[in-house]
């Protein structure tokens, strides 16, 4: 029973620059991997969402075999920890590991045992970790404090030729596809974050809201990924100008869509076809197998994705509170909506 061995193990804080090592060593044997567990990406989000980001790994007979990386957020003694947290633009997270699990039970177990860990040194009051899939047998039973959700994913499979991957599309999103490269629109690679946040800023305030992130924040993660070709910034030309941009987060596996903006000026023109189409093709070229983007709770937005035919699959969140603080942070994040609702109106 793996929460029987987890507590054999034994648990150590980790630098940075110890995760890094240890996760560039083993990449090609780590289980559960993503590229959000990618040393890069975390460092960059923690320091422009300005959250604290640690690494605590599990060692079993002094080897290093499972890193639990998150963000964290204190608030005098008290501490919210995050696998990921919400605001960091990470689907999903929970532990990297060089062990295998039969079943994701036993996960899940191991996940309580390190949470029991945090709650212990930390004084954590809230945690939550999010897996990529949700478990097939069904949903575990835990206990009160424990509440559960499966937020939706669209995945697109990237193993095919590039004739079957426009097959596979809606004739809708083929036509809008041709209809944008009939416009003369072309896409080109950007690096300017202001131009993206601009765009960003000013999309979002057509639907009465504002960025959870700043300016800094896209700057930090368009400069330190891209140098590392781990994001592909593009933007839509259309007689030269810059009318839509779109990020592509990815490692060497997956490839995920994490922000877009275009000009409302232009918003008859096709151009979100065409950059998720070159982001398709440049992902398959490249040998990706997964094109993830997340459901929204906004139905344009997932008729779009939807247009690429992907399959619709569950994620698995796990958050540990007392009742109490569920009931703050429902509030918290009520009041932080409806804030950014009166700032769009403001500015």
């Amino acid at each position: 029973h793996t929460q029987g061995r987890m507590s054999a193990y034994q648990f150590k804080q980790l630098s940075p620059e110890q995760y890094q090592s240890w996760f560039e060593a083993n990449l090609p044997n780590l289980q559960f991997r993503s590229p959000f567990h990618q040393p890069a990406w975390l460092e960059a989000v923690s320091r422009g969402a300005k959250f604290g980001l640690g690494f605590l790994g599990a060692y079993e007979n002094r080897e290093l075999v499972m890193v639990f990386p998150g963000f964290v957020i204190r608030r005098g003694p008290f501490a919210m920890f995050g696998s990921p947290l919400r605001g960091t633009m990470t689907s999903y997270l929970g532990p990297v590991s060089l062990k295998t699990f039969d079943q994701m039970e036993n996960l899940l177990d191991a996940i309580q045992a390190y949470n029991r860990y945090l709650r212990k040194q930390s004084g954590v009051i809230s945690s939550r970790f999010t897996l990529r899939d949700t478990p097939p047998n069904g949903l575990p039973e835990l206990d009160n404090n424990w509440k559960q959700e499966r937020p939706r994913s669209y995945r697109l499979n990237l193993r095919r030729s590039e004739t079957e991957l426009w097959d596979s599309l809606t004739s809708n999103c083929r036509r809008n596809i041709r209809r944008a490269l009939l416009e003369g629109i072309e896409i080109v690679q950007i690096d300017d974050a202001h131009v993206f946040y601009q765009m960003l800023d000013e999309t979002l305030r057509r639907h009465g809201t504002t960025s959870w992130h700043s300016e800094h924040f896209f700057k930090l993660v368009m400069t330190e990924l891209t140098a590392r070709d781990l994001l592909w910034a593009w933007g839509a030309r259309y007689k030269d100008e810059i009318i839509a941009v779109g990020l592509f987060f990815h490692d060497d596996r997956e490839m995920h869509f994490i922000s877009g903006a275009s000009l409302p000026r232009y918003k008859s023109l096709p151009t979100s076809y065409l950059l998720h189409w070159q982001a398709i093709l440049t992902a398959s070229s490249a040998g990706l197998q997964t094109y993830n983007s997340d459901a929204s709770r906004i139905r344009s937005i997932d008729q779009f994705k939807e247009s690429f035919r992907p399959d619709l699959e569950r994620r698995h969140t796990l958050i540990w509170s007392p009742k109490s603080v569920q009931a703050a942070q429902k509030w918290a994040v009520k009041t932080i909506n409806t804030f950014r609702e009166l700032r769009s109106k403001v500015k």
